[in-house]
């Protein structure tokens, strides 16, 4: 176990491998929800209107996408 800070907050915590404190990740796992239940009911959807229609950020859409290739 180590000390490390969380990628998208900042915050300190200890992780074994995580990248995120755990209410940042549960808040990405809520956000990855989002936008595929709106890219499955929307498959034409450009990048912007995923960001327009979940509120989710363009960054998380974008690390979402890079996740899944």
């Amino acid at each position: 176990m180590t000390l490390s800070n969380c990628e998208a907050c900042g915050k300190v915590f200890i992780t074994q491998y995580e990248k995120r404190c755990k209410p940042c990740a549960q808040l990405l796992l809520i956000e990855s929800h989002k936008v595929k239940e709106f890219v499955r009911s929307h498959p034409g959807a450009t990048l912007i209107d995923v960001y327009h229609e979940t509120g989710v950020s363009l960054k998380t859409i974008k690390e979402l996408i890079q996740a899944n290739e």
